[in-house]
């Protein structure tokens, strides 16, 4: 038997072939698109945590001096970004402060002329910043030196061609901003979010720092009005002792001991009758709790001549403070009253 042998002719149109280099390319194109997208998401993945570690280490301050000059330097050096500026806001005005620069060795500097940092930009419409302060929110600018809403002069020193800015937020109130950008690679609006969320972390870290202070100050304060209150008791104790003491046996041929409470009038003791009538007037209306203003409304002076005779009364009584005054005025009160008339 002999073998047939049949000849197949495949006719394949012009079209036919340019539909399946068309599918060969858009499937190229798909490759390189997922790789792109696997590209960045590690990308994002990376600088997120990277992130995310700067801003546990900023948190860590206690002073809103140490936040503010640790928090651009941190996200700098973390790698997410190339350059990160901080700016403070106060009022309708921002200043940059600090421009932090990583180099390709990752090592960070502080890059900041005298023409940036004499800068006091007004947050006036149209300008980028003032809607970021307004609506604290943040903002990605592409084509910043092209972008009319950006500040020419700071676009033009630091040199940069797109950015992301996100507001620094404490206590209600916009306290700074930070912007941020990268010399190869453009940011993203996953940049922005990124800088939000730290810049966010920072307002955090920067209220908590303040409400520190505010608690370390007001214990001071505590310990200063404690430490004042403790020393006027002990006074009060050792004048109260020196007046109440019996007097010591005399030594023979010795002169009579001098009492500090022998009468001048018969009703007054030695230590008030240094004092002048008006004075012993003033002391008696301080012991009832009258302050100076209505002290100066009952002896119809000012309030001047009322501090004036207050001073006198404390330097002949020898007293620290008012209530060191008042306190011996009612103890020679009371001893007088219990002497023999």
């Amino acid at each position: 038997m002999q073998g047939v042998c049949v000849a197949i002719d495949v006719d394949v149109s012009p079209g036919t072939l340019a539909l399946g280099q068309m599918a060969d390319h858009l499937a190229q194109l798909s490759a390189a698109r997922l790789g792109a997208v696997q590209r960045d998401s590690e990308l994002s993945a990376t600088a997120l945590s990277a992130v995310l570690d700067a801003l546990e280490q900023t948190r860590a301050e206690t002073t809103t001096a140490a936040v503010l000059a640790n928090a651009p330097r941190r996200l700098c050096g973390c790698g997410a970004f190339d350059r990160v500026m901080l700016s403070t806001v106060r009022g309708s005005v921002w200043s940059p402060e600090a421009l932090y620069v990583c180099d390709e060795r990752g090592r960070v500097a502080l890059e900041i002329d005298e023409g940036i940092a004499d800068l006091e930009i007004p947050l006036a419409s149209p300008l980028v910043e003032a809607e970021v302060v307004r609506r604290r929110v943040p903002a990605l600018v592409n084509d910043a030196p092209n972008e009319p809403r950006t500040y020419e002069p700071l676009v033009r020193r630091t040199g940069c061609r797109d950015y992301v800015v996100a507001p620094v937020i404490a206590l209600s109130a916009v306290v700074g901003m930070l912007h941020a950008d990268r010399r190869e690679r453009a940011v993203t609006a996953v940049d922005r979010d990124l800088l939000r969320l730290y810049a966010d972390g920072v307002g955090v870290a920067y209220e908590r720092a303040v409400l520190t202070e505010r608690a370390e100050q007001q214990r001071r304060i505590l310990a200063e009005v404690s430490a004042a209150a403790a020393r006027a008791h002990t006074e009060l104790d050792v004048a109260t002792s020196l007046d109440l003491a019996p007097p010591a046996s005399p030594m023979p041929n010795a002169s009579p001991p001098v009492s500090l409470s022998s009468h001048t009038d018969g009703r007054t003791s030695n230590r008030l009758a240094r004092l002048t009538a008006r004075e012993r007037e003033v002391l008696a209306l301080l012991a009832s709790g009258a302050t100076n203003g209505q002290l100066a409304d009952r002896l119809t002076v000012a309030e001047s001549t009322v501090k004036s005779h207050v001073k006198h009364i404390l330097h002949k009584l020898g007293a620290g403070n008012r209530a060191a005054a008042i306190a011996c005025y009612l103890r020679e009160t009371r001893l007088d009253e219990r002497r023999p008339q």
